[in-house]
């Protein structure tokens, strides 16, 4: 719901801090990524994870809509989800497809290095006893 009013300082102010969790949550995904193909299983990939966690949950318990999106049209913003976060267009109406897909490739980078990585464990608690 866009209003009459227009709070352009809150309009900025919103949207800067929507950029600023998407950048640290694209960071978190990159990370995932990142961490799958090295085979990484430490407190940060813990902590990437949690974080990625949260941001969905938080977005599928509003049905799929950014909670800053209305605080940022209550405050006077164009209408729709690309009104609310310094993104060309194209980038953040499809970011949610986009950075699924990157949560599934991360997800099988993690699963693959999980397999990997148990006949190796297997073989070293063999050699140990």
């Amino acid at each position: 719901m866009v209003t009459d009013v227009r709070h352009p300082v809150a309009v900025i102010a919103l949207k800067t801090v929507h950029t600023i969790i998407f950048a640290g949550e694209l960071s978190a995904i990159l990370w995932l990524i990142a961490s799958g193909l090295l085979g990484r299983r430490d407190r940060t990939v813990g902590i990437a994870a949690a974080a990625v966690a949260a941001e969905v949950a938080v977005f599928l318990a509003n049905d799929g809509v950014c909670p800053i999106t209305p605080l940022t049209e209550r405050m006077g913003a164009a209408h729709g989800s690309v009104s609310d976060i310094f993104l060309p267009d194209a980038l953040a109406r499809t970011t949610p497809v986009w950075s699924t897909a990157l949560l599934v490739v991360a997800g099988l980078l993690h699963l693959r290095s999980l397999v990997v990585s148990r006949p190796e464990r297997m073989l070293m608690a063999q050699h140990a006893s």
